[in-house]
């Protein structure tokens, strides 16, 4: 056995070579190795301070009490934006678009700074001449930099975006190589702030972020499994999401062109906001592969497959929760009332359950294009499913695990040699299904349906009181009412009956008028079927890949959380919301400066992941923000005063940060006279 020194010098060791230690577990020989590593680490310095000093001495005697420090500028998430910006080739991009000089200083600070400094134009200019060193970085001179030149390069950025966005995926494609091409598309919104009246792409819209007293302006995006984005539009607020398919397809086909995917087929994924039976037969038209969940719900059509749960196999979600898949053959045409499966060669007759699907309904205000898509405008329950795949299926067991961003690295290593050789499989006589029943999505459909249930019971509830105060009582007036409450819970409505109770004379002609009086309202709860309890937490998966098993489809339609963790981080990291411009070409201008900066923070998050950190752009920037470069104003004995412009020494968190990433600090140390006393 080792004894305890041993343990303390092999976890020291490990420390110093960047390897988590053995003993991570044990708290007191984890902090003495974290004293030895830092002693070590400070022994270091000095040591490599003293050999500088012998080299490289500047000897001045000084007075010490005139030390002070001004012009302290944030240095740390600088260069971290700095470093991706030039691995991506920005400025190389830029020149080919038409920048040149001044211009592509500016619009490295601008872009770099909204990945920093979320928010408006206004404050992004304020970010770079007060408070950053990026106009050290850029080259940028403050005395003829104003907050105009941040609007006019914005708008130089939009104008050259045909140019911009190819590249840029393809930049970022040599820097993360991958043969696997799913392709995630999806449309979002958000809202401006003051009147708008004369800007034309706002408009009133279902709003993803309940900000119905707003206008809105909406943003496709079309990104790949791995975050890493590929193309953007910038639409009204009030767009159609079926219909900006076809711009995102004739964009892939451009990059296609350009031999970017060599021979591999795209994969494009679509939810229930974009996979209108138009959009299926357009991809099937292009030889696009696919993986959908249609608008339709098609779950009733496998009544009989989800009530016997025969052949299924168990995989388990990111959250560890079971979800039980199975695939299916399918003739695409069929009967009225009838779709005919194959499993397992035997040809099977399902008989399609024309009635009311209680437990989902969906709107289809929004705007989405998706080439895997997934869609805001889909119900809650929709987002249970995209919640990371955790396995390769294996038979009836798929290992556990809980990192999503790491799963959607194993899910593309394990079905990428697949799709690579695979065509386009949309012109055979038969489509795949899978059929899904996740425990996790039953619970939260069951939850949502509850909750919907009670609201729907209040409202009556309170209409009921109202009708019996007598403050309500003609029959249209009623009648609205009661229509009202039933759009806003149609899946629940249907479940009750509802009947009114007139007053006896109701209908009499009194006075020369017909009496018209409600003086009460009764509900009653209809009998439920209980095969509908079969079909909770149920969805069907079509796809034209039918040589991937049914966990491999599974798991390529959840990686859909892609685009959703985009949009997540251009609305809460990169100053997406709100929109305060009145014209119509700064608000597209200010969005594209956002997605640009995504380019950014997607590549430094996915090289965290590689490097099996797990941590976000918001974390990592927190964590530098206490890194600076400041100036030392130091007198000399003989009057001179000294300006040192200086970054301050990395702390270990900074270190580690910029090791993981391959960073570091171009500037170098500056001393200039400032005056002689």
């Amino acid at each position: 056995m080792a004894s305890s020194g041993q343990c303390n010098c092999q976890c020291y060791y490990l420390g110093l070579s960047g390897v988590t230690s053995l003993f991570e577990s044990d708290p007191i020989i984890a902090r003495y190795a974290d004293l030895a590593i830092t002693k070590y680490a400070i022994r270091s310095e000095v040591a490599a301070a003293k050999e500088t000093r012998a080299t490289e001495a500047d000897l001045e005697m000084v007075d010490l009490s005139s030390a002070k420090t001004i012009n302290s500028r944030s240095i740390g998430p600088e260069l971290i934006g700095n470093s991706f910006y030039e691995a991506l080739s920005f400025d190389k991009i830029l020149e080919s678009a038409g920048l040149s000089g001044e211009s592509l200083g500016i619009a490295k600070a601008t872009i770099i700074a909204r990945l920093i400094h979320p928010g408006s134009d206004r404050k992004t200019y304020s970010y770079i001449n007060s408070n950053s060193s990026l106009p050290e970085i850029c080259g940028i001179d403050l005395s003829k930099f104003h907050k105009d030149k941040v609007y006019a390069i914005a708008d130089k950025l939009y104008d050259a975006k045909a140019v911009i966005e190819p590249a840029l995926y393809r930049a970022s494609s040599d820097l993360f190589r991958t043969n696997t091409r799913l392709f995630l598309f999806d449309l979002t919104n958000t809202y401006f702030e003051g009147s708008t009246k004369g800007n034309s792409l706002a408009k009133h819209g279902h709003s993803k972020e309940k900000r119905f007293d707003c206008t809105l302006v909406s943003l496709a995006l079309l990104v790949d499994h791995r975050g890493l984005p590929i193309y953007s539009e910038i639409h009204e607020g009030n767009t159609s999401e079926p219909r900006t398919l076809i711009s995102v397809l004739d964009a892939l086909e451009s990059l296609s062109d350009g031999s970017l995917f060599g021979d591999v087929v795209p994969t494009i994924v679509m939810d229930r906001g974009i996979a209108t039976k138009a959009n299926l037969e357009l991809l099937i038209k292009r030889n696009l592969n696919y993986v959908v969940i249609e608008r339709a719900n098609k779950k009733s059509l496998y009544r009989s497959h989800f009530m016997e749960m025969e052949g299924f196999t168990e995989i388990y979600d990111a959250q560890g929760s079971p979800v039980l898949v199975k695939k299916l053959q399918v003739e695409p045409q069929k009967p009225q009332g009838q779709v005919k499966t194959q499993v397992q060669g035997q040809v099977q007759t399902l008989e399609e359950d024309t009635g009311t699907d209680d437990n989902n309904s969906y709107t289809t205000s929004g705007n989405t294009s998706n080439s895997i898509i997934k869609s805001d405008s889909s119900t809650d329950t929709d987002d249970y499913i995209r919640n990371g795949a955790t396995g390769k299926n294996t038979g009836n067991n798929i290992s556990d695990s809980t990192d999503t961003d790491t799963n959607a690295t194993s899910i593309s290593s394990s079905i990428s040699s697949s799709i690579s050789i695979s065509s386009s499989s949309t012109n055979n006589n038969t489509t795949t299904v899978v059929l899904c029943r996740s425990l996790g999505r039953s619970k939260k459909e069951s939850a949502i349906s509850s909750q919907a249930n009670e609201r729907f019971l209040v409202d009556i509830t309170s209409l009921s009181t109202s009708i019996t105060k007598g403050s309500i009582s003609k029959t249209t007036v009623v009648s609205e009412r009661i229509g009202r409450i039933k759009a806003k819970y149609p899946s629940i409505a249907s479940k009750y009956e509802i009947s009114l109770e007139y007053h006896q004379d109701h209908g009499k002609i009194i006075k020369k008028r017909r009496f018209d009086k409600v003086i009460n309202l009764t509900i009653t709860e209809k009998p439920t079927k209980a095969k509908d309890d079969n079909l909770q937490g149920a969805y069907v998966i079509d796809t034209s890949h039918s040589e991937l098993d049914a966990g491999e489809i599974w798991n390529i339609y959840t990686t859909l959380t892609k685009v959703e963790d985009a949009f997540r981080s251009l609305k809460s990291d990169l100053g997406l919301r709100p929109v305060y411009h009145q014209l119509a070409s700064r608000t597209a201008a200010h969005l594209f400066i956002s997605v640009l900066a995504y380019h950014l923070l997607s590549a430094i998050e996915l090289t965290l992941r590689q490097n099996n950190d797990k941590r976000r752009w918001s974390t990592i920037k927190e964590q530098l923000n206490s890194h600076r470069r400041a100036t030392i104003v130091l007198t000399s004995d003989k009057g001179v005063v000294y300006h040192i412009r200086t970054s301050g020494v990395s702390e270990p968190v900074h270190k580690e940060i910029y090791r993981l990433l391959g960073v570091s600090d171009p500037l170098k140390r500056i001393k200039t006279i400032a005056t002689h006393l």
